[in-house]
């Protein structure tokens, strides 16, 4: 089960290579920005802040207070934050499958940005 706490770094975790969604952390802490992917089309590409897990679900927090459960692989991470610690979110469809992943610093900073996601690339 994922654990719910405060990182090593205490710092909120950017995309990385091998890192995309909050699924794949495994030290998950509260106020970690997502954005959301899931069910609820009014919902769908807007910013949240992971909050708790609540039987496998991850709870996440709108800025209109709203408090909604999420599949943890359906909320992607940013891909940088800036010096205010405002987070930035670089989202691409990719071009085999259509899902939306999040770039990398590194990938959105390069000449030429990945078109497909981290598991159609590999």
């Amino acid at each position: 089960m994922p654990l719910a706490g405060t990182s090593s770094s205490g710092q909120y975790s950017c995309a990385t290579a091998s890192q995309h969604t909050l699924k794949d952390l495994r030290i998950k802490r509260k106020g970690q920005p997502v954005v959301v992917l899931g069910h609820l089309l009014d919902r769908k590409g807007q910013e949240a802040a992971f909050e708790a897990f609540n039987d496998r679900i991850a709870l996440v927090k709108f800025s209109d207070g709203g408090l909604l459960g999420y599949d943890p692989i359906e909320l992607l991470l940013p891909t940088e934050f800036d010096d205010k610690g405002i987070a930035y979110f670089e989202i691409r469809p990719c071009s085999t499958c259509q899902i939306l992943f999040p770039l990398t610093l590194e990938e959105a900073d390069s000449e030429e940005e990945p078109a497909q996601c981290p598991d159609c690339r590999g």
